[in-house]
């Protein structure tokens, strides 16, 4: 009897671990609430918090890494370790203009999403609904060997305005601005 029992614990153990991709797994169909790994801890280089400077703001960024499920695919909807993102953006004078890290993190306003196939290049996704739901794709990576420099490219969508929105019709001088396009992060 005991023998039936330990065969049939390892048959689950095995059967939940079968269900685990590497998170640089390209090309296949994630079976549903199988789970896309950091098995390699990649991610959590880039944890933690990050400062820039640009056009007279400072951002810090802090990124973290979670189990976040993908439901967006409904039937195939999975698991999937990747990095969050909040942030908080000062002027020169200290004031406040946009500050987004006391969101919970299911809620955080930049989601990662994979690493490109050829290259070791992050990508994560904008939006920020509180600014009409203003979106854009992030690509990070780091430049130097201690890999405490971050290179930060962002391209906001353009289309993002819809008639209900405050800012339209605004010229795109007077619409937030609440991110660096391109930019090198020094980790704190």
């Amino acid at each position: 009897m005991k023998k039936i029992i330990l065969l049939i614990i390892v048959n689950i153990f095995l059967s939940c671990n079968a269900q685990e991709y590497p998170l640089r797994t390209y090309g296949i169909e994630f079976p549903k609430d199988s789970y896309l790994k950091d098995t390699t801890n990649e991610l959590s280089q880039y944890e933690g918090v990050w400062k820039a400077t640009w056009s007279n703001k400072t951002i810090f960024i802090t990124l973290k890494k979670i189990k976040y499920y993908k439901d967006f695919l409904d039937s195939r909807a999975y698991y999937a370790d990747i990095l969050i993102g909040k942030f908080k953006v000062s002027d020169n004078n200290g004031n406040i203009l946009f500050d987004n890290t006391n969101i919970i993190d299911d809620k955080a306003k930049i989601k990662g999403t994979n690493f490109g196939k050829s290259d070791n290049k992050y990508s994560l996704f904008y939006i920020d609904r509180d600014l009409c739901g203003i979106t854009g794709d992030i690509i990070i990576n780091f430049i130097d060997s201690a890999k405490t420099k971050l290179q930060w490219i962002y391209s906001k969508d353009t289309n993002w305005i819809d008639t209900d929105c405050f800012y339209y019709d605004k010229p795109a001088s007077e619409r937030p601005d609440p991110l660096p396009y391109n930019i090198i992060f020094t980790k704190q």
